[in-house]
């Protein structure tokens, strides 16, 4: 396995960074930042959500630890070849960026690398749009 750390852009939020925190708290809204035509299958209940993002194997993710208003973190569940952690963080200047880090055979890393950070870069991108 390698380690890897991909970081989006960081973008002005159009909302205030605490509405942002409780907006993403609820996995029903997590749809909202992928990208609707690479996203399959998404399915959802208050503790996980699972979906498939084409060219990659379908995933399921729950929240690991939430630091009021600033983070939260997101990890996978049950999949033994591409663990990760995704890291929204709400920074104080309602600015934000998206980080996903984790372990993954390196051929797969070399295949899946340019995918998962246009996947953060979108949600990234999406989260600072949003108008709540």
């Amino acid at each position: 396995m390698s380690y890897f750390s991909l970081l989006s852009e960081t973008h002005s939020t159009k909302s205030a960074t605490d509405t942002l925190f409780d907006f993403m708290g609820d996995f029903n809204n997590f749809k909202d930042l992928l990208p609707e035509d690479k996203i399959e299958n998404f399915e959802c209940t208050n503790e996980q959500c699972s979906f498939g993002i084409k060219g990659l194997m379908p995933l399921t993710i729950k929240i690991k630890d939430k630091k009021p208003k600033s983070q939260i973190t997101f990890e996978t569940l049950g999949l033994a070849k591409f663990v990760f952690t995704l890291h929204i963080h709400l920074l104080p200047n309602q600015t934000t960026h998206v980080q996903l880090e984790g372990d993954m055979n390196p051929f797969i890393k070399a295949m899946a690398e340019k995918p998962l950070s246009n996947l953060i870069n979108t949600m990234a991108s999406k989260l600072a749009a949003l108008e709540l």
